[in-house]
């Protein structure tokens, strides 16, 4: 099968919430100004009494609510430029959040078909190889973006986090010593495992049954299993090439999943 044509893609549409940010702060000025301009002056009701007592004391009211309205909004959306909402590394930040959750939950929604069909002990090790085959498939789609060496940065930040977090917590290791030399292991599994995937993605089959047996079977599994997760990973390339750049980064559905609620990230 040729290489997905993800590695050929340059120059998308930039993120969308970063998109939608700048053009709201273009317009917070004539909103403004035109909830300025359709406040009647003060002597305007006092100076017609010949109007209709509806008339005189619904005007107002509609005024004030559409100039708290603009005042409220524009003040919302200066406080978000001021606090970094909109910026490339907070909009990177609550995205990627989204994009690993999803990755994280990949062992525990599909367990039957990566603990019983391609044969994966069910512990640590295989929620860290399966978890990083779907933060490599994310990885080789946001490398398309505009800023998505930023992107890709937050996301295995997400990643290494959650690891120490699992150890520390669901394992109960709590020497930091243990846990220092365990994320150096990982951080090297990680990088080898990237460097692998990527090259069974730009050659072929076999180059990318290799990369799998390494790091995902640690040198075991069957000729099927492995031919089974070769079309799983050729098909989810697929399937993300196939995303387009706004809707990409606004997904929370991605390889069947539903990210879950965000829990606290920095920037929501």
């Amino acid at each position: 099968m040729a290489p997905s044509s993800i590695i050929a893609r340059t120059g998308l549409q930039t993120a969308r919430t970063f998109a939608t940010s700048q053009s709201h702060s273009k317009q917070s000025a004539p909103d403004s100004t035109s909830v300025s301009s359709s406040v009647p002056p003060a002597s305007s009701s006092s100076s017609s009494p010949s109007s209709s007592p509806t008339s005189s004391s619904s005007r107002p009211a509609t005024t004030t609510r559409s100039e708290a309205t603009g005042l409220y909004g524009g003040f919302l959306r200066s406080l978000a430029m001021v606090t970094g909402h909109y910026t490339v590394s907070q909009t990177a930040m609550r995205s990627t959040h989204n994009f690993y959750e999803i990755c994280a939950l990949q062992l525990q929604e599909k367990k039957s078909f990566w603990i019983d069909t391609c044969g994966l002990p069910d512990n640590f090790q295989t929620w860290f190889s399966v978890t990083h085959l779907h933060v490599w498939l994310l990885m080789v789609r946001i490398r398309a973006e505009k800023h998505g060496k930023v992107f890709q940065q937050q996301l295995v930040n997400h990643f290494f986090h959650d690891i120490e977090d699992r150890m520390r917590y669901n394992h109960k290791i709590s020497s930091g010593r243990i846990i220092s030399t365990y994320m150096h292991d990982f951080l090297a599994q990680f990088h080898g495992g990237v460097l692998a995937y990527d090259e069974g993605m730009c050659k072929d089959d076999p180059i990318m049954a290799a990369a799998l047996w390494r790091n995902l079977f640690t040198s075991s599994g069957t000729p099927q299993q492995i031919a089974i997760l070769v079309d799983y990973v050729r098909k989810e390339l697929q399937i993300l090439d196939n995303i387009n750049s706004d809707d990409f980064l606004e997904s929370r559905v991605l390889f069947g999943t539903h990210a879950p609620a965000l829990r606290g990230v920095p920037g929501k």
